[in-house]
């Protein structure tokens, strides 16, 4: 929390946190339960945090647990909002990361010149609502979610605005590289399980098809012709996993383990331990693919979010 805590660090934690997790549910034979489930976080902007930033806090959530709100905020961002964090709090911060694009001129193999763009990531600080002073009455809404079945028309949609060729009555869900189609189980054929509806259940399992589906390579160009055994076919389900928790959680959907995800602790773990960037790179290509589904959509005024 704070201090002179790094962007890599904050990599370094999501990672240990995650194997720390899988490790002790293999340990004792259950299903992992994402801490990032179903977790919203916004700033006092009114702006949703993204990616790791989610993961990041809901994992500081999970462990620390000191505060019930899920509003946060910059130094100045409190200050434009009529609040202030308090003196003895300026060093008690939680480092959230965001992009920076960055774009250089350079001379090219052909000694032509091109411009190269890229991002790097760099850290700022952020304080939860209930550290701050002033009037906050004005957050009281910011983090109520509807979680009810109401929004599931809104998945219906967001899943067909996608046009992904999708074929239901199978006997298991996949993505098919090379039919470029998604087989799913009719919706009665998922059941209720101790974290989650049937109806959860579904559409967490679409979301993950449907970030496998983005792979293609007309679309994010993912490596998608690997074999369960390899360590790039775990790397992609966790691209897959990841893609569905932000999807589910954009759309207010419960977003918990599918039932075989239990087969994937062996190969996530294995991933985790030999990349140490690996949740990095699995959320940046996972965004990426959300977004695409997300730019499918009929445009149209929607919450801003941020990094």
């Amino acid at each position: 929390k704070g201090g002179s805590m790094k962007v890599k660090d904050i990599f370094n934690n999501i990672t240990q946190n995650m194997l720390a997790l899988m490790k002790n549910a293999k340990a004792k034979g259950i299903s992992w339960t994402k801490p990032f489930s179903n977790k919203r976080y916004i700033s006092c902007d009114g702006h949703y945090y993204r990616g790791l930033n989610t993961l990041w806090l809901s994992f500081f959530f999970k462990e620390k647990n000191p505060y019930k709100r899920k509003v946060w905020g910059t130094y100045k961002q409190w200050q434009k909002n009529g609040c202030q964090v308090p003196k003895g709090l300026k060093g008690k911060s939680i480092k959230l990361i965001r992009p920076q694009p960055f774009e250089k001129e350079m001379t090219d193999r052909d000694g032509s010149k091109v411009t190269r763009r890229w991002n790097m990531y760099l850290a700022f600080d952020v304080w939860n609502i209930e550290e701050v002073t002033g009037d906050v009455q004005k957050f009281d809404g910011f983090d109520k979610f509807d979680n009810t079945v109401n929004d599931i028309g809104k998945a219906e949609e967001f899943v067909s605005n996608t046009k992904a060729k999708i074929e239901h009555g199978m006997d298991m869900a996949c993505y098919i590289p090379s039919k470029d189609m998604i087989h799913m189980p009719d919706k009665k054929q998922f059941i209720n399980t101790g974290h989650s509806t049937s109806t959860e259940n579904y559409y967490c399992t679409m979301f993950h098809e449907l970030t496998h589906w983005t792979g293609h390579e007309s679309r994010c160009k993912r490596n998608l012709s690997t074999r369960m055994a390899d360590s790039k076919y775990a790397f992609e389900e966790l691209v897959a996993e990841l893609g569905s928790c932000f999807m589910a959680t954009n759309l207010n959907i419960t977003s918990n383990p599918r039932e075989d995800h239990a087969h994937y602790l062996n190969s996530w773990i294995k991933c985790l331990e030999d990349n140490d960037d690996a949740v990095w790179k699995a959320s940046a290509l996972a965004n990426k693919a959300v977004k695409w589904c997300e730019e499918l959509q009929p445009q149209k005024e929607q919450q801003q979010e941020v990094a």
